[in-house]
């Protein structure tokens, strides 16, 4: 399967990781959930953008590391996107606190980038946590090996 991936990034210079992982990693996952393409944003901000965020579209004024906005047009979520027809959304990564979280998990920041990167993909193509068998977990762990978590 051919596979069209078009990504935004925004602050890629402030994190270990680069494009081109990126558009790799997201190939490996399109293919492992069987979808052909996908038109997002990656934006990799600070913890107080990522809080303001969390409380102004989810009523939740605390931190948090990822937020994934899938577009909708009926929604009020942010969009960096000019490609609404085709855009399936925004995924901000707060960069300070992966840094942490990857330390309390004794793994590298770019591995913790790329768990979230992935997380972000797939609840923009609607994975969700569903109880003790979570599909989006194991889909990360098939492509990052299981000490992401």
């Amino acid at each position: 399967m051919s596979t069209k991936i078009n990504f935004s990034i925004k602050n890629i210079s402030r994190v270990p990781i680069s494009k081109k992982m990126i558009f790799e990693l997201a190939d490996m996952l399109l293919i492992a959930i069987n979808k052909n393409s996908i038109n997002a944003n990656i934006i990799f901000t600070d913890d107080a953008e990522l809080r303001k965020l969390n409380a102004k579209f989810r009523d939740k004024d605390q931190f948090t590391d990822i937020l994934t906005f899938p577009f909708d047009a009926s929604m009020n979520f942010p969009n960096h996107s000019n490609l609404i027809d085709s855009h399936n959304g925004d995924i901000y990564i707060a960069i300070n606190r992966t840094l942490n979280q990857s330390k309390e998990k004794n793994i590298s920041h770019s591995l913790e980038l790329k768990h979230l990167i992935l997380h972000g993909i797939l609840h923009l193509f609607k994975y969700d946590h569903v109880g003790e068998d979570d599909e989006l977990l194991n889909i990360e762990e098939s492509i990052l090996g299981n000490n992401i978590h």
